[in-house]
Formats: C-alpha cells, structure tokens, sequence
C-alpha cells in the first residue's frame, strides 16, 4: 500500500497500470503529433508499397519488351520486325513456310507465300500497309532501334583509373622497364665490343646520324599521303551521281520490283519514289504555295502523296507521311522523281504500277484502275 497526499491509501497494482495507461497514450499522442507535422498520413505505408509492386511490375514489362526488340533488332535488314513464327515470336525461316505470322497487330495472323516471299522478307517491307499501321503503337525509339540496329556494346571504365596508387606507380613501372631496357643493352654492348674498345667507338658515331636519315623518309610518305584523298574524292561523285538514276529509272523506289495490279485489286493510294540524289521541294498549305526546300537522299526511299493543284495552277505531289509532310513534289522542277499507283488485292497484298511522265503535270481525272 501507497500514501496519498490526501490521506487515502491507493494499491501499489492500480498505480502501476494508471502509469503504463498514460505512458502508452502520451507514446500515440507524440507519434500522431510527429506524423501530422511530416504530411503521413493513415494508410500512407500500404498506399506506398502497392505503388512499388505496380512499379515493379511495369519495369518487369519494360524489361521483356525491350528484350523483345533487342533481339529483333539483331535479325538481317531485310527481314520484317513483325515477322514471327506461330510458337515463337522473334524467329524466322527462310523462304515460305505455313508457320510464318504476322504480328503487326499484336496476334499472330497468317501470311499468304507470295506476301512471304515478296514483302516480309524483302527491303521493301516498310512499304507494306500491314507494317505501316502496325509502327504506328511502337515507341519511336525502339521503332528506330528496329530501322537502324546497332551493336550495343558497353566498355565499362577501366577500374585503374579510379586507383590512384596505380597511376601513381604507373610511371615508376615505366621507368624502371626504361632503365632495365637501357642496362640490358649496355651490357648485351659491353659482352659484344668490350674486348675491341677502338671498334665500339666506331660505329657509336655512325648510329647517331643514321637516326635523322630514318626520320627523313618518315615525313616524304607522309607529304605525300596527304594530297592522295584529293584525287581519290575527285573520281568518287562521278560514278556515284551517274549510275544511280540510270539503273534504278524502272523502280526507283525500292530495289525489289513489284507485282502488277490484276483485274479486281482496289487502289489504295499514290507513292512517290526517289532515288539518291538531291531533290527541290515545295511547301504547300491547302492550295498555298510556300518557299522552296532543297533536300537529299542517301538511298532509296518513298512516302505516300496526294496529288493537288496549287494556287499557281500547277499540279504539286504532296507528302503525306514522314518527315517532309506538306511538301510537295512539281514536275519536272523538283528533280527525277516518279509517281506510282499502289493497289491492294483481296489478301492485302501489295501491286503497283508507276505513271507516266506525261501524266505527273497533270491531275488524275479519277480513281486509276487496274
């Protein structure tokens, strides 16, 4: 039992619990009061770890498609990205097979062989209106990734440099080898020459000016190596600016031909074709005729156009995709291009039939036929 300051007596039991019952509570007030003046609030520990397991999962998803695109990237250029197999996504067989699919839409769709033979496992599959709708949900870089793949390696950062014991001792080392090197010889000189003293001075001499002549002809090739790229780049634009057009006036679009249209294929659209070389473009805004832009092709290459009179009266091609969007193509000012009328048959296959020079100054009267 307990004195109390008024004269009662209170068991030592109850006193003890009254105690723990406030040190417990003044204990949540402190911690509550601590949370508020931090910003936590209830439900704060378990709102964060659902947001790191979603962020888990959405990086484990990254991870695999980039996995994915990495190793289509390493397939041959002129196999489709979105040519897979039936069981696996990123193989291939070459040639016709019936497990071949088309995953431009995300499931696998079967191929007819002529589309097989003559557009996924051909240059000209970025032409294929299967292959243009399918990039349009893939992320631009891995999108150019697949365009343009490249060997990633990483060379991590040599672990010597960051020692600076090393690179203190690195000069040590060198100069040690020097001066083992220098000993090396001295003596390989004295067992050689040191029983005739007058033939080792001899040749001591001799050995001094030879070293000029050595570097003499060092710097004459060198001289002489620098005007030999001039006459090398004279010859090179030549056979390069004379060649191209010529051989490639039939298709210059791409270097596979293409399939004519047959009775029954729908028309889809209209496709200029250009070859390597430089072009002159024009901007043009709902019949408005801009300024002039001068562009060049470093290979083969088309994009989708419509033809439109501008408000010169002249007929322009204007580019409907890619990067040059709003700009059109007038002949014969804006270079050697070429117009063809692509249709599409019944199984999506591709056909086209380029127009003729005549007809590239004037506007299309109706939809073409096949």
């Amino acid at each position: 039992m307990r004195a109390i300051s008024n004269g009662a007596f209170v068991p030592l039991a109850l006193v003890d619990r009254l105690r723990r019952v406030f040190e417990t509570a003044h204990a949540r007030l402190t911690r509550v009061a601590s949370h508020a003046a931090y910003g936590i609030e209830e439900g704060f520990v378990f709102g964060r770890r659902k947001r790191e397991e979603a962020a888990a999962a959405e990086a484990s998803r990254e991870a695999e498609r980039h996995a994915l695109f990495a190793r289509l990237a390493e397939r041959p250029e002129q196999i489709c990205p979105f040519l897979g197999l039936e069981a696996d996504r990123t193989g291939y067989i070459d040639g016709v097979s019936d497990d071949h699919r088309c995953f431009a839409f995300g499931d696998p769709a079967p191929i007819s062989a002529e589309q097989q033979t003559r557009v996924c496992q051909e240059r000209g599959y970025g032409n294929c209106p299967r292959y243009l709708r399918g990039v349009l949900v893939i992320p631009t870089e891995e999108l150019e990734a697949l365009r343009r793949p490249r060997a990633a390696v990483e060379t991590p950062l040599p672990v010597a440099v960051v020692d600076p014991e090393r690179r203190r001792r690195g000069p040590i080392v060198a100069l040690l080898a020097l001066l083992l090197l220098i000993g090396g010889g001295a003596a390989a000189a004295y067992l050689l020459l040191g029983q005739d003293p007058g033939v080792a001075i001899i040749p001591s001499p001799s050995v001094t000016p030879s070293v000029p002549p050595t570097a003499s002809p060092t710097v004459v090739p060198s001289a002489t190596a620098a005007p030999t790229p001039t006459p090398t780049a004279t010859p090179t634009p030549t056979p390069t600016l004379t060649p191209s057009p010529t051989p490639t006036g039939s298709t210059p679009g791409s270097p596979t031909p293409e399939p004519t249209p047959v009775a029954g294929d729908a028309f889809a659209f209209y496709e200029v074709s250009v070859s390597p070389g430089g072009y002159t473009l024009h901007a043009f805004d709902d019949g408005s005729v801009g300024a002039e832009r001068g562009v060049s092709f470093n290979q083969f290459s088309s994009a989708r156009v419509e033809p439109a009179t501008g408000d010169d009266g002249e007929v322009y091609w204007v580019t409907q995709n890619g990067t040059l969007v709003g700009f059109g193509y007038r002949y014969p000012d804006s270079g050697d291009f070429r117009i063809r009328a692509v249709f599409l048959n019944n199984d999506g296959d591709r056909r086209s039939a380029f127009l003729d020079e005549a007809e590239l100054d004037q506007l299309p009267e109706a939809t073409p036929a096949p």
